[in-house]
């Protein structure tokens, strides 16, 4: 298979970006930069430059509209999900394009081509339901972790882990994640956050009206949605994130390399005529 470049990478990224972007404009579905992709169109315009990913937000009524509705308009690019995909590993949503594949060393395979991240918002009503969701989702990085590129400490914690999580399988700790994320419905509560894969605790719990409209702000040239509350939100999960990070600090958290499918070569017969 032909290695995608970095540069392919970005460019299939900042498609799929676009064309998720244009369908909820035109089916008014709510959707936000989110996380490192929202600091990147703050301070950079563009991509963190060490960063290689792409993730936006969703209210969950959006986010729950957007899964149902996207996929029957394009054959490229598709949605996975829990809701579609037993064996998918995330508690949040990827659009891919399948005409590529990632393989990812860190976490057990999924199947699934270079890809943005979608990412519900969910009401909280409880600090507790986020201390909840933090444990869950550490135990569900340890059941998918490989072995690879870790500590020996790290890899007897991880096998003794996996061990005792023998009897759950990964589908079965992301519905408990799921359900738990969407016991307060967004809107109905004055707090709400990026909850189901929620690694950062209290960080994540932030005012409602943070993301009651939205803004526009460029990115690598196009013009995307950003929460009116985007400033506050970043503080609160990032404290000061206009100050860059030092210079050891500037490198992808993601480990993978992505692949363009080989094409399906269609065998050809002659026909032979009698004459």
């Amino acid at each position: 298979m032909k290695p995608v470049s970095s540069n392919e990478l970005r460019a299939i990224q900042l498609n799929i970006l676009k064309v998720v972007a244009d369908f909820c404009d035109n089916n008014d579905i709510t959707y936000f930069l989110a996380f490192g992709t929202l600091i990147g169109a703050i301070r950079h315009h563009g991509y963190i430059p060490w960063d290689d990913d792409i993730d936006i937000a969703m209210p969950r009524p959006d986010y729950d509209r957007f899964l149902s509705m996207f996929d029957e308009e394009h054959p490229n690019f598709k949605i996975i999900s829990i809701e579609n995909n037993f064996d998918y590993g995330f508690s949040f949503a990827k659009v891919h394009d399948n005409r590529t594949i990632i393989n990812e060393t860190q976490y057990k395979q999924d199947e699934f081509g270079v890809y943005i991240d979608i990412f519900p918002i969910d009401g909280i009503k409880y600090h507790k339901q986020v201390h909840i969701l933090r444990i869950i989702n550490k135990l569900l990085h340890t059941k998918k972790a490989n072995f690879t590129q870790r500590t020996i400490s790290k890899k007897i914690i991880n096998a003794l882990g996996k061990i005792i999580l023998l009897p759950f399988s990964t589908h079965f700790i992301l519905t408990i994640i799921d359900h738990i994320a969407r016991q307060c419905p967004f809107g109905s509560t004055s707090k709400a956050g990026c909850i189901c894969d929620s690694v950062v605790g209290e960080r994540a719990i932030v005012d409602t009206d943070l993301f009651s409209s939205s803004i526009i702000q460029e990115f690598e040239g196009e013009s995307f949605k950003i929460p009116v509350g985007y400033d506050k939100w970043l503080k609160s999960i990032y404290g000061d994130y206009m100050q860059l990070p030092p210079l050891e600090k500037r490198i992808s958290h993601h480990v993978f390399e992505a692949y363009w499918k080989e094409p399906v070569c269609k065998k050809t017969t002659k026909s032979h005529q009698t004459t």
